[in-house]
């Protein structure tokens, strides 16, 4: 066993330069018994881990030293340690290479992650009663996955006392989403996409932002000399004991816009489709406290059910692919209640993004009878991608239709994992930088969000905005050459901090710890988002997690459990943010597809062959047990 006091930095090995500036110091433990690394600020409080299977190799540079860990799916790919001397980072480097040699095993077989063989007998202790245009059906099947929000199988389900506890504290949010014909005016925008902090942070149902489409797809300054653009708003509604209808929504918007400063396209508008949709179940502090998300995880597989819709993690497409993944380890419940037969049959209940993945996941795994049920008339759950044909640019031979997504919109650099994993679904489908490499591409609403001292535009570039922001939340009360300079140093600085921040409390693996993290009990699981940064002074983040985290429509900083915040922010998103504001690498943080989302599920169902039945309402379910 080795001990020495060290500063530590999570991220990759550019952060060498700025250990000293942003590291606190740690006292740093090397258990070769237990073939892990510990960190923490004594010998009984241990902060982070690392397990020498997740690491990959280690160098040293003078008295620092960097171990590349494993590729992970939260962005970490380096631990940057300072010790107190060349000859001290030579001793550790030593002990990290016997420690990585120690914990080298032969990976699992492949067999030990797949089901029996199609011989095996088959078990149906799930009995489903669905209706499909009256006409009533009624099937055995050998595992049930709810894949819908679990709520509305209350009453048609025979839950358990411990999932209908589980289900009741969920909380959500309602999201609407209006796409809009607009005449460009005179005064040519200076912005495809404008995010208002001030609108959104009340969650009464304003108008809080838009995204134009035509520029999205043919750069803002084609899309100003065309006649009229598609355009995408955005407004969310926080919980509430009397549910808006889509009217409602209209009634707010339409009011919105005869008397909004910063929406540049006036009254000239037609709307051409809108969505409205409950959004991101989730829980509150004292429930996740309580440890609610793993307790949901503990019951995965039992009464042969098992539950992948958002609310088991996070709302995102990347977090429903990423709890499949975590879910089915073989250390899971869920993982045992799969079928050993693969011609069982498998019902899932829900034709949304996480039915869609995880039955992509089942037909990986070799299974090749599953029933997916959908009581809509459509596929896709949230997502909703419009190809708009036209409006087109003066004088355009290429007629490329307009992709706009009303539902599931951005990717970023954290989706790579995914991404990959998908490929064969994804043919012909690109990502691509929307701004077209434009800073002036995205702006935000500074009212009420810098100190009138500063003297700054009503919309601003987001660029432009996060130094402010960062300024303001320091304390400058004017916006000087040496604050700024100071601010953004502050900024680089804060983004590597919060990777190692993020690694104590989250791991390294997403989309969520296996277990409750020991940080739960403490600050981060009485702390919202904003608290969190505060508590860790993190302030100068603020304008960055505005946009990167309120826009996407997951609550608001000074709101959403500092959870959340965590998992929906990881390192593979502030070290492009970090590398970025460096000029050190030209990775776009937000990123979109060329032929929408709407088509990855369309391959993914195409490409499968996957059997859905739509416009099927569930009657009744009964599981065995």
């Amino acid at each position: 066993m080795m001990q020495d006091e060290m500063k530590i930095l999570a991220g990759a090995g550019g952060l060498i330069r700025l250990i000293d500036r942003a590291a606190a110091t740690y006292l740093v433990t090397l258990d070769a018994d237990n073939r892990t690394v510990t960190w923490g600020r004594n010998s009984t409080l241990n902060y982070g881990s690392i397990q020498g299977s997740d690491m990959q190799s280690v160098k040293q540079e003078g008295a620092v030293f960097v171990v590349q860990l494993q590729p992970s799916t939260n962005g970490v790919s380096a631990l940057t340690f300072s010790t107190s001397s060349k000859e001290k980072a030579t001793e550790w480097v030593r002990a990290v290479e016997a420690l990585i040699e120690q914990s080298e095993e032969q990976p699992p077989s492949a067999a030990a992650h797949q089901p029996s063989d199609a011989n095996a007998s088959v078990a149906t202790p799930v009995s489903l009663k669905y209706a499909v245009k009256g006409t009533i059906v009624e099937k055995q099947y050998a595992l049930l996955v709810i894949a819908c929000e679990p709520r509305n199988l209350i009453g048609i389900c025979d839950y358990s006392e411990e999932e209908l506890q589980i289900f009741e504290k969920l909380v959500s949010y309602t999201f609407h989403t209006t796409l809009v014909k607009v005449r460009v005016p005179e005064n040519k925008p200076n912005h495809g996409v404008i995010f208002a902090p001030g609108p959104l942070g009340k969650m009464e149902g304003d108008f809080y932002g838009f995204r134009n489409e035509s520029a999205k797809h043919f750069g803002l300054k084609i899309a100003n000399e065309m006649e009229e653009n598609i355009v995408t708003i955005y407004q969310l509604l926080g919980p509430t004991s009397t549910p808006w209808t889509p009217a409602d929504f209209q009634e707010v918007l339409e009011r919105q816009l005869r008397t909004s400063s910063w929406w540049p396209y006036g009254d000239q508008y037609e709307i051409l489709k809108s969505v409205t949709t409950p959004y991101f179940d989730h829980f509150d502090m004292a429930d996740l406290r309580g440890g609610l998300p793993w307790k949901l995880l503990d019951l995965q597989g039992q009464n042969s059910t098992i539950f992948v819709h958002g609310f088991t993690c996070f709302e995102s497409v990347l977090h429903c692919w990423s709890y499949a993944n975590l879910m089915l380890e073989p250390r899971f419940g869920a993982k045992s209640a799969l079928p050993e037969n693969l011609d069982a049959p498998i019902a899932i209940l829900g034709a949304g993004v996480s039915g869609l993945l995880f039955a992509s996941t089942l037909t990986a795994l070799g299974y090749t009878n599953i029933d997916i049920l959908e009581k809509t008339d459509r596929y896709g759950g949230k997502t909703h991608t419009v190809v708009e044909d036209g409006p087109y640019p003066k004088n355009s031979e290429t007629k490329e239709k307009t992709v706009c997504e009303l539902g599931t919109c951005y990717l970023s650099p954290a989706y790579k994992p995914m991404v990959d994993a998908l490929a064969n679904y994804l043919v012909g489908n690109h990502q691509i930088d929307f701004t077209k490499k434009d800073p002036n591409f995205r702006g935000i609403v500074t009212k009420d969000e810098l100190p009138p001292s500063f003297n700054a535009d009503l919309v601003m570039d987001y660029g432009e905005y996060v130094i402010l922001k960062a300024e303001a939340e320091l304390g400058y009360l004017h916006d000087e050459l040496i604050d700024r300079l100071v601010a953004k140093i502050d900024l680089a600085i804060d983004l590597a901090k919060y990777s190692l921040l993020h690694l104590e409390y989250m791991g390294l693996h997403m989309p969520m710890p296996a277990t409750p993290p020991s940080a739960l009990q403490r600050e981060f699981g009485k702390q919202n988002f904003l608290e969190f940064l505060e508590y860790h002074n993190l302030l100068a983040l603020v304008g960055v997690l505005q946009y990167g985290y309120e826009v996407q429509g997951y609550g608001v900083l000074r709101q959403i459990p500092a959870y959340y915040g965590l998992v929906w922010i990881t390192p593979a998103i502030t070290w492009t943010i970090l590398m970025d504001s460096l000029y050190l690498e030209d990775t776009p943080i937000v990123t979109a597809w060329t032929l929408g989302w709407g088509n990855l599920w369309k391959q993914i169902v195409e490409k499968n062959g996957l059997n859905i039945t739509l416009d099927a309402e569930t009657v009744r379910i009964a599981r065995a047990g």
